[in-house]
């Protein structure tokens, strides 16, 4: 009966680990998705908007969008869905953050409105921390 108790816990510890590893090992691929982002739109026609992008949250599986400058819903929306001239990613935010996993984005402006989209509350993008 102890083998198995013992057994049992070496599992559990193990897969543990294996889930740690796993979630570092994505939150390093969400942290230089985002990287990669916030370098298309410095080279783009977006770069006096001075975006930063950073995969954030408990899991970093937020993307935090902010800019340097005082935005308005219908830009948000054009930037998030693709349209028109902001469409800077082919397909907009939207579609990267599908390719790259993330489970919702928060766009933040210089006036520090907050838009979300996809599996992220207000409440929680107004208390982001950022992934390293």
């Amino acid at each position: 009966m102890a083998r198995t108790f013992l057994l049992g816990a070496l599992l559990i510890l193990g897969g543990a680990q294996c889930t740690a590893k796993r979630s570092a090992a994505n939150a390093g691929q969400h942290v230089a998705a985002a990287r990669s982002l916030a370098q298309l739109y410095d080279a783009s026609r977006f770069h006096a908007w001075h975006i930063r992008a950073n995969a954030a949250g408990r899991d970093c599986r937020v993307l935090l969008l902010e800019t340097g400058i005082i935005l308005d819903g219908s830009m948000i929306e054009a930037m998030h869905y693709g349209a028109g001239e902001y469409d800077a990613y082919g397909g907009g935010v939207k579609r990267f953050l599908r390719l790259h996993e993330f489970r919702g984005v928060a766009y933040k402006d210089v006036s520090k409105c907050i838009w979300t989209y996809g599996d992220v509350t207000q409440d929680e993008a107004e208390r982001l921390v950022k992934c390293r």
